[in-house]
């Protein structure tokens, strides 16, 4: 009987041990990663306030070198937030706050020290609101403030649907403009590469930006068509043609991210029509070598968060460390990129990525201005940027599930099809 009630102590004791050392409940959910961030001002181009929110510790944001100073993340909806993880570069906070906000203009402070010292802070920062933004007051070094990552967790928040898309259905996809009047702009002096044209929404507010990239010998032309198609539905597209028409894919990449980058320096420059149209998150749109261009932007890029490769042509390229979101649009009849030479290879590679892939009837240029069936290809194009660029769930259903399902299993119009669904 000692023996038992013994041994029946010391297994009481090693509960209570390992109760007691147990780790804490799971994180709560990161809410901030990809959604619009803005700031109060950036050293350069290459270091927009978007590069805080992207999931990359190679990136980051840094802001001119005086005080004060705010980076400010728009959750999309009402968040309870709980934590606060701050990733500094060299340049940090010695006196900041962390604060949110309901409506970006009112705020509350949540968190606040006068001795910062950098580094990697985890900070408790229990509070309500749609915004969070960090307010620098009073810098640790003679440079800016410059993070690598600010990551709000908590739970709530979301997207907000896009600054007035209403809920989409498969008619207003399948039409040839969605709901949001559009104009165009023309890029005044493109910077490495060749012209430009910007077709976004006259809505208020700020948008993801996407760069339509053509292919071999090809211009603006080639994706005109889908330019104020996804502008539309809520995004700022920049239609570029390349420096030459004979550059091959991985230049044809560069020039996206040129594009890309260009495109966030317009939205955070005053006296343009784009001030304050992009939000920092970008994707890529490309046919046939601009496709290869997609998949390098992709691949090198990590402002670049989805892609759509349609017709893609890139020789003896590895795509296997691409990990955001993919959709390749192949062409059943393609002599020159056939989707079992270039997509289908580097689909089954991506073992770490959402993909889609949807070969349809046609030729080389079925994604082509002018060739394919616009409506069903601009409705899953729109549909996938605005689930990965937007998180706009709404999207989801004509992707995944019953309501996809009647475009998936008809072979006049679907040839072949796999994804990684549920997305």
């Amino acid at each position: 009987m000692t023996a038992l009630i013994s041994l029946a102590t010391t297994i009481g004791l090693t509960l209570t041990l390992l109760t007691a050392a147990a780790p804490p409940a799971a994180a709560a959910d990161l809410l901030s990663q990809g959604k619009p961030a803005t700031s109060s001002s950036t050293e350069n181009t290459g270091t927009p306030a978007s590069a805080a929110v992207d999931g990359n510790t190679g990136t980051r944001w840094a802001s001119a070198f005086s005080d004060p100073q705010w980076l400010t993340i728009d959750l999309g909806a009402a968040a309870t937030i709980s934590q606060v993880v701050l990733r500094w570069e060299a340049a940090y906070a010695q006196a900041f706050q962390i604060q949110t906000s309901t409506n970006g203009t009112a705020w509350t402070t949540v968190y606040s020290t006068t001795t910062g010292t950098g580094g990697a802070q985890t900070l408790d920062a229990n509070g309500n609101g749609r915004y969070v933004r960090l307010l620098g007051t009073q810098r640790g070094t003679a440079y800016g403030y410059s993070l690598w990552e600010f990551q709000v967790y908590g739970s709530g928040g979301g997207t907000p649907p896009g600054n007035g898309v209403p809920d989409p259905t498969a008619t207003s996809l399948e039409a040839s403009n969605g709901p949001l009047t559009t104009a165009t702009y023309t890029v005044p002096a493109p910077s490495g590469y060749g012209s430009g044209t910007v077709t976004y929404p006259t809505n208020s507010g700020s948008y993801p930006g996407v760069v339509l990239m053509p292919g071999y010998q090809g211009t603006q032309q080639n994706l005109q068509w889908l330019a104020p198609r996804l502008a539309s539905w809520g995004f700022v597209v920049v239609n570029v043609a390349t420096n030459t028409l004979t550059d091959d894919p991985e230049s044809r990449g560069r020039q996206i991210t040129a594009a890309g980058t260009q495109l966030i320096a317009l939205g955070n420059t005053a006296g343009n029509p784009l001030s304050g149209k992009v939000n920092g998150t970008l994707g890529a749109v490309g046919h046939s070598m601009g496709g290869g261009g997609v998949m390098a932007a992709l691949r090198d890029d990590a402002r670049f968060r989805a892609g759509v490769p349609t017709a893609p042509y890139h020789p003896n390229a590895n795509f296997s460390a691409v990990t955001e979101p993919t959709f390749f649009l192949t062409c059943q009849s393609d002599s020159v990129a056939h989707g079992n030479t270039y997509a289908v290879p580097w689909y089954n590679s991506m073992s770490q990525a959402e993909k889609l892939y949807v070969e349809v009837p046609g030729d080389h240029l079925c994604p082509m201005t002018g060739s394919g069936n616009k409506a069903k290809q601009g409705k899953w194009i729109v549909s996938f940027l605005s689930l990965w660029l937007r998180a706009d769930t709404r999207f989801s259903s004509f992707l995944c599930g019953p309501v996809r399902d009647p475009d998936k299993n008809n072979p006049s119009l679907v040839t072949r099809w796999m994804d990684t669904c549920s997305f």
